[in-house]
């Protein structure tokens, strides 16, 4: 078993070589990549420090849902995730965002959210919201948290925070929506880490615009529904 973060990073891009899987190099020093359609995004780096979460920080809230790891030195997993970005930014070629469905078991009203993108390089803004569904799709977000310092991607265990001390209101048996997006006004270019808790793949949606090369044709510019293939990135939803 591969038990080293760095050991899981040099055992997968050995694999993508294998495959004949191109990379291409995102940031300084090429500390970042993202697979050919740019769908993905591994940092090549292990973090040279691990800077625990403050397991005190959500005293109080009932988690409505999620899968972030309760152990503080390890969250989530630091270095492989989907790709959060606005085209342009940095010189990156497409607009990419993700999104995972959740359904309370009761009604509840949330009044925090937890996600863990990181950016690549430099100065870089994003939304990260809380979403109505829409046929099966994200909609109209209820609540949306201009995030403007987000952790570097690679590391752990930071996590990206939206307070709402109004609570948002959800209802028990309804599907919502957690969604790492951009505006044009946004630069961004960065990774949703996995989670460290469930290797399963699950729904989720994701939202691509930009060149055909990446993104297509039929559903480019829209939320397409789908399963992860690879573990969902790292969130959780509080409140009471």
């Amino acid at each position: 078993m591969v038990k080293s973060p760095l050991a899981r990073i040099l055992l997968c891009l050995a694999v993508l070589a294998l495959i004949g899987v191109t990379a291409l190099a995102r940031g300084t020093k090429q500390n970042f990549i993202t697979t050919n359609n740019g769908r993905m995004a591994i940092a090549t780096k292990g973090p040279s420090a691990v800077t625990p979460r403050d397991i005190n920080s959500n005293a109080g809230l009932k988690t409505i849902s999620g899968n972030l790891s309760t152990y503080p030195f390890g969250t989530f997993f630091c270095c492989f995730g989907n790709t959060i970005a606005q085209e342009g930014s940095n010189g990156f070629p497409f607009t990419s965002w993700v999104a995972i469905p959740f359904t309370p078991t009761a009604n509840a009203t949330v009044t925090r959210i937890e996600a863990s993108v990181g950016k690549f390089v430099g100065t870089n803004e994003f939304e990260l919201s809380i979403r109505e569904d829409n046929a099966g799709v994200p909609g109209k977000p209820l609540k949306s948290f201009h995030i403007t310092a987000p952790p570097t991607y690679g590391a752990c265990c930071t996590l990206d925070v939206g307070n709402d001390k109004a609570g948002i209101p959800v209802t028990g048996g309804t599907q919502y929506w957690i969604a790492a997006t951009t505006t044009a006004k946004d630069v961004f270019e960065g990774g949703w880490a996995f989670n460290s808790t469930d290797m399963r793949s699950h729904p989720i949606a994701s939202y691509c615009k930009g060149p055909s090369t990446y993104c297509g044709t039929t559903n480019n510019g829209k939320w397409v529904a789908g399963m992860s293939g690879d573990p969902l990135p790292a969130y959780t939803v509080l409140g009471q």
